[in-house]
C-alpha cells in the first residue's frame, strides 16, 4: 500500500495513470451572482416592489445555498484523495482508514 497522493507525485509526466488518479479539481465558487440577488432584492423591497423583492431575495439565497454545498462537495472530494492509499498488487484506491494491512 502506498500513500495515493505521493504515488501520483512519483508517475512521470507522460504516465497515463496521472490523469486516473489525479487529485479532483478545486470547485471556486462565485459569489457575485447570489450577492447581486440579494441585494436587488433588499433594493426592490425597500422601493416597494414585494414580490420581486422577495423572488430575488429567495432565488438568491437559493443560489447561493447550492453553490455552497458545491464546494463542499469539491473540498471533501480532495481531503478523500489526500488520505487515500493505493494499493500495487491490484489498481484499488482505499481510504486510510478503511484500509487492512495483512
Amino acid at each position: 500500500m502506498l500513500d495515493l497522493p505521493e504515488f501520483w507525485k512519483s508517475l512521470p509526466r507522460e504516465s497515463e495513470l496521472r490523469g486516473k488518479y489525479a487529485q479532483p479539481a478545486e470547485y471556486a465558487a462565485q459569489w457575485i451572482l447570489p450577492l447581486a440577488a440579494v441585494l436587488l432584492g433588499v433594493v426592490a423591497l425597500v422601493s416597494g416592489a414585494v414580490a420581486a423583492g422577495l423572488l430575488l431575495l429567495a432565488g438568491g439565497g437559493g443560489i447561493g445555498f447550492w453553490l455552497s454545498r458545491l464546494s463542499s462537495a469539491a473540498e471533501e472530494a480532495r481531503e478523500r484523495w489526500a488520505r487515500s492509499l493505493i494499493c500495487r498488487q491490484c489498481p484499488a484506491t482505499f481510504l486510510r482508514e478503511d484500509a487492512v494491512s495483512v
